[in-house]
């Protein structure tokens, strides 16, 4: 038996190939939609999929499980109460199947869903224990997945079930099992996850917080405190799942140049301009009225956390490399509107006499020296998650997450200027590009956020925003520990 993971990062999404070598047959679980990584995989060492495996109903990716299935002709497994709209194999407690000579077992395992499974990969020619568990969004690395993604109603209700399926499922696994979770490091289907992809049981059981001895009551309590935020899009991910995901035969669409008539078509649409620049180049000169999503790992979160899925975009790009990964990270959040890409960037833009936008590079020394001059000091949005507000943040800065900030307009003002802030200089990008948008006219972001705050010896106030202080905000010398 053979396992191997792939990784996408900052999507935290964990995927895993399991193949008997012997047979040349292999599963795949918890596929992501650009399946030519597992396709390309199996070419490479001679082995055919035969069974496309999935835990439970995303909510946080496309899955590429139908595709994968349809391409190779092999079985889609998911647990029974997934009721998927498309051809696939229903497993219900207990019942298993082949991958050559390794027997798969299915294991109801709700909490993180309703429809939640296990499933223990073993060799019976071995004497049948289990080498790798599949444990999809339940037991994680150093974590356990959140219940409250399906409704607040539901998160204390679930989290008896996932108290449950640990406990009398998971941890009666020998401590040698491995655990190989579908959610990892930088996904928003729990907190604390580890930044290792897989571990054992008997690690787990000794080193997870959530596991320790506790009645279901503290744990509910425990899991369900300080959960991030959850992005919109995860709103429809469960159902596209479910009806099942346009087919793409396998291959990512790809983000075509747009120029002159092309590209007067697509903004008549109303298409709305991505910037996947740098934030340094977002920050020196843009198009009016532009989002800045830089690229990078983050950007089909705050694709889908902030434009329609409907509405088409064009991207503003500094390197035509990025397309590729642009194009992945948004079909994977379910995001299929690109119209194209501006052929030749802001220069190009610049040449046909379309307006820009000139702004300036705003660091942590230019936000201290503002809030210090009293009557003009901007009002500072910290627009991180709250448990990184809570950890310590520039004083009198209130906390609107980035992803929250388009619901929260009416309270802001418009009188003096405005600062964000977070822990790079990303988020803070991506929150003042949506204020200036939105008609708010002397927005700057601060460029390397609290790490950079906090180096230079400026004070740091801890504990969560009361949302309520808008004057100016004085700065003393030396932290404030």
């Amino acid at each position: 038996m053979r396992v191997t993971q792939y990784r996408i990062e900052g999507l935290g999404h964990l995927s895993t190939l399991v193949a008997d070598e012997s047979s040349g047959v292999a599963a795949v679980v918890d596929p992501r939609r650009d399946i030519d990584i597992y396709l390309e995989a199996a070419h490479a060492a001679e082995l055919r999929i035969t069974h496309v495996v999935e835990t439970h109903l995303h909510n946080d990716y496309v899955s590429g499980g139908r595709d994968l299935a349809a391409l190779t002709g092999a079985t889609h497994v998911i647990g029974a109460g997934a009721r998927l709209a498309h051809e696939h194999a229903p497993a219900a407690d207990g019942d298993a199947f082949d991958v050559g000579t390794i027997r798969f077992t299915t294991r109801d395992t709700p909490g993180h869903t309703p429809e939640h499974v296990g499933d223990a990969a073993s060799d019976p020619s071995r004497g049948g224990e289990p080498f790798p568990l599949l444990t999809g969004g339940s037991l994680l690395v150093g974590a356990v997945g959140r219940t409250d993604l399906l409704g607040a109603e539901n998160a204390r209700p679930f989290a008896d079930a996932m108290y449950r399926s640990l406990h009398e499922v998971l941890l009666t696994h020998e401590d040698s099992v491995m655990v190989y979770p579908t959610h990892g490091a930088g996904s928003l289907c729990s907190t604390g996850i580890s930044s290792t992809s897989w571990s054992t049981v008997g690690f787990e059981r000794r080193h997870d917080p959530l596991l320790a001895p506790m009645e279901v009551d503290a744990f509910a309590r425990a899991l369900l405190s300080g959960q991030p935020t959850v992005p919109r899009y995860f709103a429809r991910m469960r159902p596209t799942n479910q009806a099942g995901p346009r087919l793409l035969g396998g291959v990512v669409p790809p983000i075509v140049p747009l120029s002159g008539d092309e590209l007067d078509a697509a903004l008549d649409r109303d298409a709305l301009i991505v910037d996947a620049r740098s934030t340094d180049a977002h920050a020196a000169a843009r198009i009016p009225g532009s989002l800045s999503l830089p690229a990078g790992s983050s950007f089909g979160t705050w694709l889908g956390w902030l434009v329609d899925v409907d509405r088409p975009i064009v991207l503003l790009v500094e390197r035509a490399d990025d397309l590729d990964d642009l194009a992945r990270q948004a079909i994977r959040i379910g995001y299929e509107a690109t119209a194209g890409y501006i052929d030749g960037g802001l220069a190009a833009w610049r040449r046909s006499g379309r307006p820009v936008e000139v702004g300036r590079s705003y660091g942590v020394d230019d936000l201290a020296r503002d809030l210090a001059s009293g009557d003009a000091a901007p009002f500072v949005i910290d627009v991180r998650q709250a448990s990184e507000f809570e950890a310590g943040h520039v004083p009198g800065a209130i906390h609107i997450g980035a992803g929250e900030l388009a619901d929260r307009l009416d309270g802001l003002p418009r009188d003096r200027p405005i600062a964000t802030v977070c822990a790079s200089g990303y988020r803070s990008s991506v929150a003042a590009s949506l204020l200036r948008a939105r008609g708010f006219d002397r927005v700057v972001a601060v460029r390397g956020g609290l790490p950079d705050w906090e180096a230079r010896g400026y004070p740091v106030a801890y504990g969560p925003s009361d949302g309520a202080d808008t004057g100016a905000m004085p700065v003393v010398e030396g932290h404030a520990h």
